[in-house]
């Protein structure tokens, strides 16, 4: 394939793929932010008063590490989805960039767990309470 290939029918093929892809991408990013709330459960101000900040930190830390992970697997596991416009005036499915890039997945997954952006926003502010008194 030519790397520039300036076809108008193969540029609306990709145009078309870059959304199927990120289609796809945005649903799985619900499920598995679905799935995550409900292994964390609500958040829960009277149990978090009881931690100490360093048990904040470290369970932040764990369910950063935790998404990290999942976007690691989830994006590999897309690149195996196949697509309905691979092979359409020459266009090729497994060489889109933006199966290397899960930028659609990790923002749609990362806002869609309150438990996680809840703990985020606490530390952010301790963080900022401390550095700009």
């Amino acid at each position: 394939m030519n790397k520039f290939n300036i076809n108008p029918l193969f540029r609306l093929v990709k145009i078309c793929d870059i959304g199927y892809t990120t289609l796809i991408y945005f649903l799985l990013a619900l499920l598995v932010a679905s799935v995550l709330e409900h292994l964390y459960g609500e958040y829960d101000e009277k149990d978090e008063k009881d931690k100490t900040t360093v048990r904040k930190i470290l369970d932040l830390v764990g369910m950063i590490w935790l998404n990290g992970i999942i976007i690691y697997f989830i994006r590999n596991i897309v690149a195996f989805i196949p697509s309905p416009f691979d092979g359409l005036y020459g266009f090729e499915h497994n060489r889109l960039k933006e199966l290397d890039s899960a930028y659609v997945f990790d923002f749609v997954l990362m806002y869609n767990q309150p438990n996680l952006v809840k703990r985020m926003e606490i530390i952010f502010n301790a963080i900022k309470s401390v550095l700009f008194k």
